[in-house]
C-alpha cells in the first residue's frame, strides 16, 4: 500500500492543478508529511490531501 500526498492549486478561471509531492508506505508517516505540508503553506488557494494507493493487479495466466 502506498499514500501520495497530493497539492491542489485552485485558480479562478481554469481547473485546479493536482501534484503528487511526495509519497511513503506508512500511514503515520503520510499523516505527518501531511500536517508539515499544511503547516508551512500560506497560499489560500494551496491545498493538501492523502490518496491511498493500491497497485493495479497484473493477471499473469488466463483463468477460465
Amino acid at each position: 500500500m502506498m499514500y501520495l500526498i497530493l497539492q491542489e492549486t485552485k485558480f479562478k478561471n481554469i481547473d485546479s492543478l493536482y501534484n503528487v509531492i511526495n509519497f511513503t508506505n506508512d500511514l503515520d508517516k503520510a499523516n505527518d508529511m501531511l500536517q508539515g505540508y499544511k503547516l508551512v503553506e500560506k497560499n489560500p488557494d494551496v491545498h493538501y490531501t492523502i490518496l491511498k494507493y493500491e497497485e493495479p493487479l497484473i493477471l499473469t495466466k488466463e483463468v477460465a
